[in-house]
């Protein structure tokens, strides 16, 4: 379903959310790599209040601000919008303390590979939000950090916050109940201000892809027998995939990574690969790529680490003359009442989708690829559009039918509901929680 990432939009969230923000949060946004000056170890400026024996110190609430403005893209705030933000992130800061505290008297404790997945995470964020590794680096630079001073800085607040998000999903959530009612009447009374459905059609295709002929294919057999004679006389199978391999993958020996074999989209590849043990290389295995020659590295239940040698078979102009010729006849056939799910079968050169009818399902129309988009456009449900030609090859094009804007109905918005309304009441039992842990705990607010 689509547009879901609106819904949160359309509909109010409690500024709770705050306490229960991802860790991912972190280091979501650009701007300076330190974060909050108690976690890095820096000189503390202001104690502005404490939970416990636990401080909350000004440079905590003014480094949440700069944080704020830069995920709103902006300079700065009003003077009294200012005072509202920080009043608001340091009660956020005092909750935090205090679900902690709460969590490690519980003995709630996360692993520390979670917590070493979670900085991963984070310091990626970050690299992307400053613009890539150099930009990264020169940050670093420029705060006088190393990498590793930097995830040193990190784990603790970000184990924290593990340690809180586990807590909450522990203790709290299982609380929370939101029942089939609870979600009808939700939907009654905001039906007017959930976002559309967005028009979608239903198409299926037919790819036809240009084959090499008979003579271009004798002769990159012929290459690939020579590459293959190589490794049998005891060549290593990165450095002649260096050395002869047609294929991107050639600069990394050949290498393709570890992968689902069925993800490929390639059966010809994948049936082949099957096939081998650990360290065994096929014979030439023809595909609409060339002829490669496969080696699996590695196997662990459905991965794989496998290279390959890759000899291209090039589709000559002639030979993309005559797919294009038979991509209008085909063409011709189904506008004329051809069973479209046998040309498929026949036709196609698209495996994930040919024997299903050539049907690749509803899709919103705004998420269509523009040519796409373009071919489709005043086509009726039934009809054929006209052949397009891309890179692949050639795409035969029926729309199946078309759905306009509308409202989503209960049966499609429920359980995106049920999450919205399970979430806001989790952050309702977590202010009410938190509300009876100050009775519980010391919290000193000494203000500005």
């Amino acid at each position: 379903m689509q547009h879901w990432k609106m819904l949160a939009a359309a509909c109010a969230v409690s500024a709770a959310a705050a306490v229960v923000a991802p860790v991912e949060r972190t280091g979501a946004a650009a701007g300076p790599l330190r974060p909050d000056t108690a976690a890095a170890g820096a000189v503390v400026d202001r104690v502005v209040a404490t939970v416990e024996d636990r401080a909350i110190l000004q440079s905590e609430v003014d480094n949440a601000l700069k944080r704020y403005l830069l995920d709103a893209q902006r300079t700065s705030v009003p003077a009294d919008e200012e005072k509202a933000i920080k009043r608001e992130v340091l009660n956020s800061l005092v909750a935090d303390a205090l679900l902690a505290i709460q969590a490690e008297k519980d003995n709630i404790k996360v692993q520390d590979a979670d917590v070493d997945a979670a900085l991963e995470r984070a310091i990626e964020e970050r690299k992307t939000a400053l613009g890539g590794d150099d930009a990264f680096a020169r940050q670093l630079a420029a705060e006088g950090l190393t990498p590793e001073g930097l995830q040193a800085m990190y784990r603790e607040p970000i184990r924290t916050r593990l340690v809180i998000n586990s807590f909450i999903r522990e203790k709290l959530a299982p609380d929370v109940r939101v029942t089939e009612t609870d979600v009808q009447e939700y939907y009654q009374a905001h039906v007017a201000e959930l976002p559309k459905r967005p028009a979608t059609v239903t198409v299926a295709h037919i790819l036809i892809v240009p084959k090499a002929s008979d003579a271009v294919l004798a002769k990159a057999l012929e290459k690939i027998a020579t590459v293959e004679g190589k490794l049998k006389a005891g060549g290593d199978f990165a450095e002649l995939a260096k050395e002869s391999s047609d294929c991107p993958s050639a600069a990394f020996g050949g290498s393709l990574g570890t992968l689902n074999l069925d993800d490929l989209n390639n059966p010809p590849f994948a049936e082949a690969a099957r096939k081998l043990g650990v360290g065994q290389v096929s014979p030439p295995v023809l595909t609409e790529f060339g002829y490669h020659l496969i080696k699996i590295d590695k196997a662990e239940g459905d991965q794989v680490t496998v290279r390959h040698i890759l000899v291209r078979a090039e589709a000559t102009p002639e030979d993309v003359t005559a797919a294009a010729k038979l991509a209008e006849r085909v063409r011709s056939e189904v506008a004329a009442g051809a069973d479209f799910a046998k040309e498929a079968a026949q036709y196609s050169g698209d495996y994930a989708t040919k024997d299903a009818g050539g049907v690749i399902g509803e899709v919103p129309l705004e998420n269509l690829p523009d040519q796409f988009k373009e071919i489709v456009k005043g086509v009726p449900s039934g009809g054929v559009a006209p052949v397009m030609k891309e890179a692949r090859g050639f795409r035969i094009i029926k729309v199946l039918s078309r759905n306009e804007v509308r409202p989503y109905s209960f049966d499609e918005a429920k359980d995106e509901l049920r999450r919205l309304l399970e979430g806001q009441k989790v952050e309702e039992r977590i202010g009410s929680y938190i509300e009876e842990l100050k009775k519980t705990y010391s919290v000193v607010i000494r203000g500005e």
